[in-house]
């Protein structure tokens, strides 16, 4: 073999050695970059799943909130009802009243509404047909704890459930159950909830 032969293949060996080394380098980077790129991909499918993760949770959660409050406003609503309707059948309650029990409590109402002056007792029609006789008598022995009270019945009628209504020269009290019943409203919805639920 001639120098020059040996020159020739010492170039090849070489330029073939710089050539393995040259394409084991880029084997390595490119397994490197697939290495990484295989990481970033897993990375970002684990972050998507968290985060799909986290929506769906907080989806369920504001549907069971939403249905935990739908709950309590059909159970609030229920309660609503049933206080009304026991409020509604105690008053028809008292307009049910044997006519002793009834005149009876009308009497207590007088003695707990009548003012220190003298004025008339109202009631509605029907009330005024059935006063026994000794309405009267039963009426003012009602109010005399009262100083200077003075109640007789009047011969007028007002449209009033039951009850009645006190006329003091021309100032009229409405002391009608319904009036009583709507002006104790809340204490009354107290009392039912406290009395039905507890």
């Amino acid at each position: 073999m001639t120098g020059l032969e040996k020159i020739t293949t010492q170039i090849i060996d070489d330029a073939n050695a710089s050539a393995q080394k040259a394409k084991a380098a880029a084997e390595e980077e490119a397994s490197k970059i697939l290495a990484s790129a295989k990481t970033q991909r897993e990375e970002q499918a684990a972050q998507i799943a968290a985060q799909t993760q986290a929506q769906a949770a907080q989806i369920a959660a504001n549907a069971q909130s939403g249905a935990a409050l739908k709950r309590r406003q059909v159970l609030l609503a229920a309660k609503q009802q049933m206080i009304s309707e026991t409020i509604q059948a105690a008053q028809k309650s008292l307009l049910a009243l044997d006519d002793t029990a009834y005149f009876d409590l009308i009497f207590k109402m007088a003695g707990k509404f009548a003012l220190p002056q003298q004025g008339k007792l109202i009631l509605n029609q029907r009330d005024l047909a059935r006063v026994p006789g000794d309405f009267d008598q039963k009426l003012k022995a009602a109010v005399k704890s009262v100083p200077g009270a003075a109640l007789s019945l009047s011969k007028e009628t007002r449209p009033v459930d039951g009850g009645f209504v006190l006329d003091y020269d021309g100032v009229e009290e409405n002391c009608s159950f319904e009036a009583l019943f709507y002006s104790s409203q809340e204490a009354l919805q107290d009392k039912v909830q406290e009395f039905l639920f507890q």
